[in-house]
């Protein structure tokens, strides 16, 4: 089974045409301040169901999974649940909190103990299978890691309840503010604390060699890392394979919204699937990476 493990599902309006606006990974980045009327239009939009190009994308690249989960804007855990149910096994989905994310900054406090909840009824009620991309400033004010493992927890006593992943990212986002928690290094706290509990770097660095070095060393103290490899080099993925094993790494795309949009020099797929060949030339590594990790972490079955 070959799975991409990172993937973010729901469009708007506003993105759907982007074709002369994004074309390569720059202009992704600077897509939040160069077209901002389009940016910001999906704050208050009404999201869009696009996994009827996910699964062509998927079907392209001959993946048979995809584990998915919102991109930010107003779109519910609900919303995903829905898309996940009608794809016929084909998605695993995760919780987010994105529709939420509008009301953080007036009332932290309140946002967490509300986000704690909503991942118990995620996980519990609509059948969601871990905790996706968190964007740490909305449910921390500290920037001390056990100060931060502290706040998180009611969120890993969760995910040790179930037996389900965590999704910390790495490095840079295209979204305004929680920049400094991109460095990973404050994960290691969170990580000893709670090793019961996968927890996935994604994007593991994103190819800044000092965030990949952080990502390592986390990774090489705690059996309970992971990585996937949206964005990552050839170099940091081929040194990875050789210091944690195949088995600790996945295949993602970070594909979404706007990511589709990027051709030049390739696609998101074309870009990771390259990687992965030239950096790992034996089978069965890739065999994990391709897909048998994820189906281990979210006990995916073939067929």
């Amino acid at each position: 089974m070959r799975v991409d493990s990172h993937v973010h599902i729901f469009s708007f309006p506003s993105l759907e045409n982007l074709e002369t606006k994004i074309r390569s990974v720059e202009d992704l980045i600077t897509f939040r301040t160069r077209w901002p009327e389009l940016a910001g239009a999906t704050v208050n939009g009404s999201p869009v169901d696009n996994t009827a190009g996910l699964f062509a994308t998927l079907d392209r690249h001959g993946f048979d999974h995809a584990v998915v989960q919102a991109r930010p804007g107003r779109i519910t855990n609900d919303d995903v649940a829905g898309v996940v149910d009608a794809a016929g096994g084909r998605l695993t989905g995760l919780a987010t909190f994105e529709d939420g994310l509008i009301c953080y900054a007036k009332d932290r406090e309140g946002f967490r103990a509300w986000a704690i909840d909503e991942l118990r009824r995620g996980i519990e009620q609509l059948g969601l299978k871990g905790m996706g991309e968190l964007r740490l400033h909305a449910l921390s004010g500290s920037i001390h890691p056990e100060e931060i493992a502290v706040d998180l927890q009611p969120f890993m006593d969760i995910l040790a309840e179930h037996q389900m992943p965590i999704l910390i990212q790495t490095a840079w986002t295209q979204f305004p503010g929680g920049l400094w928690f991109g460095d990973p290094i404050w994960v290691d706290e969170l990580a000893e604390r709670n090793p019961e509990v996968p927890i996935i770097l994604t994007k593991m660095g994103r190819g800044i060699d000092s965030y990949f070095e952080h990502s390592m060393i986390v990774a090489l103290r705690n059996q309970n890392i992971y990585l996937d490899i949206v964005g990552t080099t050839v170099d940091h993925l081929r040194r990875a394979v050789s210091q944690l094993g195949a088995e600790r790494i996945m295949f993602g795309t970070d594909w979404s919204a706007t990511w589709r949009w990027v051709v030049d020099p390739a696609t998101v797929h074309e870009i990771h699937l390259r990687t992965v060949e030239e950096a790992v030339p034996d089978e069965s590594a890739r065999a994990l990476i391709m897909g048998g990790t994820a189906a281990i972490i979210y006990g995916l079955k073939a067929g």
